[in-house]
């Protein structure tokens, strides 16, 4: 720090940083500072994703190998020192376990970009413990490198410690190059925001009057002198301010007038504001929206890309810091253990959580090996049956494998019969605009339902305060009803294409599975689209709720959903379930292309593009679907399409 005296002035001046600069808290506005661990702790959207980070990664297995001669030769090390150290980083009395210090290690770098664990050594200087020390009570010393690392811990120095004794985990800081820069620092003013709303609307509930306004003294009132004034101001809020009060009648003297002068929650996007917080946190820790509750565009494939995307992208580059540091500053330590240090590394088990669920596992496997790969003793052991004699202990290898020359013995796809014509579709103008009335009714009954348990619910929840939503009712009774109503319209439409290339005709049972692996994606898709519906019906019912008249806003909502939103999901649903079943059929048919045709008169500019586009059967279109109304693309494509497809032999 300079300080400089000129003109009978003493100047302060102090560089944006110097060495040894650990910053541990931001100013929001005003005067108002907050340290980082208290922005965890009180804002939500920030802890929401500190703790998503830390729970993943805290999850995935932390292993050490060895390389072999064979450089892709690799063996796992589990007696090895800094193994045992990192699965109990504590003595047990202490109960602190690998994944208690990765997560502690991760929410550190999430709030400070800083982390510290302390080396305790035994009497021959290998280290037996390793001790978190919260980033708040270290300062690295140092101008360019680190020289050391100084611990106080209530105001009292504790140590100064050697590098070699701090395994210090830290991100980037363009200011200083021995610490971390907070990602707090860059969220300052959404959090400063959001802190300043939370507020707001604490203490507009805080004033059970809420009664945000001025009141207006005619000009022909009676002289109003100061004892008259704080009287009057005093009679007020006793009787219409504080809990107990609210909703009571105001009754003002000498002809004044209340003029309301405060933003509804609608007016000042208190909704809005909130999900632009968790939306911008989420961006700041390089999060999919949809891992931490935004389902704007949630569908049940996109969400299976972004979780392989989380673990590739988002947490990857976490884990790649966090294997070099703990090879960099912990493996040397345990080097007298091996014959070379350099041939030992740790990865985290990433493919774990990448691997798919049981039944992808199972099919990978089967087409990689070509045969079973589990013994009947080893099924029935996984399902904690006895073991059998015999043959039981030998794998099998069906006939279709030896001989039919199948990859796998699940693949025996039916064959396609001869068929004259080339083209084939599932789409049918009449079959499209009977179940449009379908869809169009069971929405416009269910809005109708819903309309009537709500409104019955708004008097005493803006009275008192009480439940007006029943989330986890409406969610499951709207699944249901859409779950049933995709499963008759997909299946209807591929029946349609099935007809024509006859693929099913002396198969039965085969069109009885066709139809069986449609239904855990149709269940996925039918919750997802019942949250997302729901929840575009709360948000509006909520702003209607701070309306000066709740009721009438209310049935609003419901009018425009009974008329305008049934209608336009009863055209978008019809239009995935009729090229959904349709792809499906022609997947199961062997058929190779498809096209893309336009059926409305005045169709977006993308569409009237792709009209008569011809590509692979799995391929995409060039605006990134695989058939009209495929829901892992944007509402500007799917919404009020009436696209089909065409597809070729």
């Amino acid at each position: 720090m300079a300080v400089i005296q000129t003109l009978d002035q003493i100047q302060v001046i102090e560089p944006p940083w110097y060495q040894g600069v650990n910053r541990t808290g931001v100013r929001l506005y005003d005067r108002l500072n907050c340290d980082y661990a208290t922005l965890y702790r009180v804002q939500p959207n920030a802890r929401t994703c500190v703790d998503f980070l830390a729970r993943n990664v805290a999850q995935l297995g932390l292993h050490q190998y060895e390389r072999g001669d064979v450089y892709t030769d690799r063996v796992r090390l589990r007696d090895f020192g800094m193994t045992r150290l990192i699965n109990e980083p504590m003595p047990p009395q202490y109960k602190v376990t690998r994944y208690r210090m990765v997560e502690a290690i991760v929410a550190d770098l999430g709030i400070y970009f800083n982390a510290y664990l302390l080396k305790i050594r035994d009497e021959d200087g290998v280290p037996r413990a390793l001790l978190r020390i919260p980033p708040q009570y270290v300062t690295p010393e140092g101008g360019l490198i680190v020289k050391s690392y100084e611990i106080r811990i209530g105001g009292r120095l504790l140590d100064d410690f050697e590098p070699s004794e701090i395994i210090h985990f830290r991100g980037y800081n363009p200011e200083n190059p021995i610490a971390g820069l907070s990602p707090m620092e860059t969220l300052r003013r959404v959090l400063a925001e959001e802190d300043s709303a939370g507020k707001y609307r604490e203490e507009l509930w805080q004033n059970s009057a809420r009664m945000g306004g001025i009141i207006e003294r005619p000009a022909e009132a009676p002289d109003w002198d100061e004892t008259a004034q704080n009287r009057f101001l005093t009679d007020f809020a006793a009787l219409y301010a504080g809990e107990g009060k609210g909703g009571k009648t105001a009754i003002l003297e000498d002809g004044m007038k209340w003029v309301a002068s405060t933003f509804s929650p609608r007016d000042s996007e208190y909704l809005s504001g909130r999900k632009l917080t968790r939306e911008e946190c989420a961006r700041a820790y390089h999060i999919p929206l949809p891992m931490v509750g935004i389902l704007d565009n949630a569908t049940f494939s996109n969400i299976r890309e972004q979780h392989k995307q989380l673990y590739q992208d988002s947490i990857g580059p976490i884990l790649a810091m966090l294997e070099q540091d703990f090879d960099l500053q912990l493996l040397p330590d345990f080097e007298a253990e091996v014959d070379d240090i350099n041939l030992i590394y740790s990865e985290f088990n990433i493919l774990e959580k990448l691997q798919g669920d049981f039944e992808e596992q199972v099919g990978a496997l089967q087409t990689a090996i070509g045969r079973p790969w589990m013994t009947p003793n080893e099924g029935r052991a996984t399902l904690n049956l006895p073991s059998l004699t015999g043959d039981a202990d030998q794998l099998a290898t069906p006939l279709n494998v030896l001989i039919g020359g199948q990859a796998s013995p699940t693949d025996s796809a039916p064959k396609a019969k001869n068929i004259s014509h080339k083209v084939f579709s599932s789409y049918n103008r009449d079959l499209v605009l009977n179940y449009r009335r379908k869809w169009s009714d069971v929405l416009m009954k269910y809005f109708r339902r819903q309309e009537r348990s709500v409104l019955s619910r708004i008097p005493p929840a803006v009275e008192n305060g009480s439940l007006w939503w029943d989330g986890d009712r409406w969610n499951t009774e709207l699944k249901e009803d859409l779950l049933a109503l995709h499963l008759q319209t997909v299946i209807e439409f591929a029946q349609v294409l099935l007809a024509q290339t006859g693929v099913y005709d002396d198969n039965p049972d085969g069109l009885k599975a066709f139809e069986a692996r449609l239904l855990p994606y149709l269940d996925e898709h039918s919750r997802i689209q019942a949250e997302n519906t729901n929840r575009i019906t709360e948000e509006q019912i909520e702003s209607a709720i701070a309306d000066p008249e709740p009721l009438e806003a209310t049935k609003n909502v419901f009018n425009l959903a009974i008329t305008a939103r049934a209608l336009s999901q009863a055209v978008s649903s019809v239009t995935f379930g009729s090229n959904f079943g349709g792809a499906e059929a022609a997947r199961a048919s062997n058929l190779v292309s498809k096209t893309w045709r336009v059926n409305s008169g005045n169709p977006r500019d993308t569409h009237a593009a792709l009209d008569g586009v011809t590509v692979g059967i799995r391929e995409l279109f060039s605006n990134g679907l695989k058939w009209p109304g495929d829901p892992t693309g944007s509402v500007d494509e799917l919404a009020h399409c009436e696209c089909s497809i065409e597809f070729n032999r």
